[in-house]
């Protein structure tokens, strides 16, 4: 597991075999965990599990933001394993209750449940290269047609999922998908520019991302998993 107070300023620690790397961005007080792989296996979720659990318990005050950095390049994201939905629902929870906002920083092909994650955070935020699939399995879409119907509305949602539609960054963010689009940058470097300015309007951003989740209904994942079963 991860030792957090001896993470320094762009201090990298690699974890689960590799495909999931911590930087923590001192200045900014941010946390960022780069997934190198698409989907979320089993060592992934109880990391980010444990990590949401640690929050929670008031263990990392120091924090303020989690930027979940989607860093798999063009590959389509496997069906996840046991405990994502309660991974997403936890991580969707925690603006309500902890002064932490959670980013998702999308660079590739988002789909699956990578985009279904993402729409579980507070934000998404898209490098211009960006894209956002509603193609795959319905069975396995179940997650991501809730979080995107809150959003959207569940007849704009059901005609994305029906057409496989492909959505670039810019028309993701005029869907009110993703809230900002960027240029692309190498490492960390856009993250920590974002942040810079991002940062000014930290209190405020706060109690929006908030106030949203507490007035959106919340994913209930318990049942889009006995649908799944059936």
């Amino acid at each position: 597991m991860l030792n957090f107070p001896y993470l320094r300023d762009q201090a990298e620690l690699s974890v689960t075999g590799g495909c999931l790397s911590t930087i923590w961005l001192k200045e900014h007080q941010a946390l960022v965990l780069r997934k190198t792989r698409p989907g979320f296996d089993a060592p992934t979720i109880r990391t980010i599990t444990a990590i949401l659990s640690a929050i929670d318990r008031g263990e990392l005050n120091e924090l303020r933001y989690i930027v979940y950095d989607f860093a798999h390049g063009a590959r389509e994201a496997p069906r996840p394993a046991q405990g994502f939905g309660e991974m997403a629902a936890e991580n969707s929870e925690l603006i309500v209750d902890t002064p932490v906002i959670t980013l998702a920083w999308a660079r590739g092909l988002m789909t699956g449940s990578d985009f279904d994650f993402a729409m579980h955070c507070s934000g998404i935020v898209a490098e211009r290269d960006a894209q956002f699939s509603f193609s795959g399995d319905p069975s396995d879409l179940l997650g991501l047609y809730a979080a995107v119907g809150r959003t959207l509305g569940f007849v704009k949602a059901e005609r994305l999922m029906d057409s496989n539609a492909v959505l670039s960054a810019e028309d993701a963010h005029e869907l009110l998908i993703v809230r900002n689009v960027v240029e692309p940058q190498p490492g960390a470097a856009a993250i920590e520019r974002y942040l810079a300015q991002f940062g000014r309007r930290y209190n405020a951003s706060h109690a929006i991302f908030r106030a949203q989740r507490m007035v959106q209904p919340g994913v209930d994942r318990r049942s889009l998993v006995a649908l799944e079963r059936n």
